[in-house]
């Protein structure tokens, strides 16, 4: 197989899987038997296992983004969302609910921020357009007047106990972590990424800032894929669902290691969590 040919194939079995893992989504939700009495639940976690599916289909359609600037900062936040399922599986119903009420009230805090700001610049918050459309939105979940507003933490717990307590430590330690730092702009990301040694020897090697080139690697969107599939086995684990649909990660990982044998060796890890 010629160079343009694998990757003709690499790029083929993107795609695929763009297409396989909306398939998988949609298949796991119709055998999920819904309660309606606890709506809440299915409301939450349906959206949060979406929201995996969403972030790597966004990665993968975006190969300008698989480097170390800002693939990061999309895999954090499946982690993210990762142990935040993990945790509310834990107690569905009651952490729904918390889960619910929480981005309520941050939502209504945001309202009533704009709201201030526009009563100090001399305006009537009740006759701009846009602060009736946010309260509008906002009614329809709970009316904005018995909305409560929690500034702490909605889980009442920081990530790394939920996620010790939903077991997904390592989950935490070896991806959470380090993608934080590219996260936040951290120094131990800005120094291998935004900053350089000097050249002068009489500038006492200090550093100065730089934009480094990092090449792009399907790594990161393979890593993705996988935490899609660990989302998809945590789901079935707990509904006790058996779809019969194929892995849109199994499915992609088969491809690449086929398309690996014919050409250069993969960065591809398969051990990294």
């Amino acid at each position: 197989m010629n160079e343009q040919d694998i990757n003709d194939q690499f790029w083929k079995a993107v795609d695929s899987y763009v297409m396989d893992v909306q398939a998988e989504l949609a298949e796991h939700i119709k055998l999920w038997k819904i309660d309606l009495s606890v709506s809440e639940v299915h409301e939450v976690i349906g959206a949060l296992v979406a929201r995996q599916v969403s972030l790597s289909i966004q990665l993968a359609g975006a190969p300008q983004i698989w480097n170390g600037h800002v693939a990061p900062l999309i895999l954090r936040s499946m982690v993210d969302t990762y142990i935040t399922l993990a945790w509310i599986f834990e107690d569905p119903l009651d952490r729904s609910r918390k889960f619910i009420a929480y981005g309520r009230g941050q939502d209504k805090l945001v309202l009533e921020h704009h709201k201030a700001q526009l009563v100090a610049e001399g305006k009537k918050p009740e006759e701009v357009p846009y602060i009736k459309n946010m309260e509008d939105m906002l009614n329809t979940q709970r009316f904005t007047f018995l909305t409560e507003i929690n500034i702490g933490s909605w889980s009442g717990h920081d990530v790394r106990q939920m996620a010790e307590q939903s077991g997904c430590l390592d989950l935490y330690r070896f991806a959470y972590v380090p993608f934080s730092a590219p996260t936040h702009s951290m120094w131990n990301h800005l120094v291998r990424y935004n900053l350089r040694l000097c050249t002068n020897p009489l500038h006492r090697y200090h550093r100065v800032p730089t934009i480094r080139d990092d090449p792009s690697s399907e790594d990161y969107l393979y890593r993705a894929a996988k935490y899609v599939e660990k989302t998809f086995v945590l789901f079935r684990d707990k509904t006790k669902t058996q779809p019969s649909v194929r892995s849109s990660f199994d499915n992609l990982r088969r491809i690449w290691t086929e398309l690996a044998k014919s050409s250069e060796p993969s960065d591809v890890n398969n051990d990294d969590i």
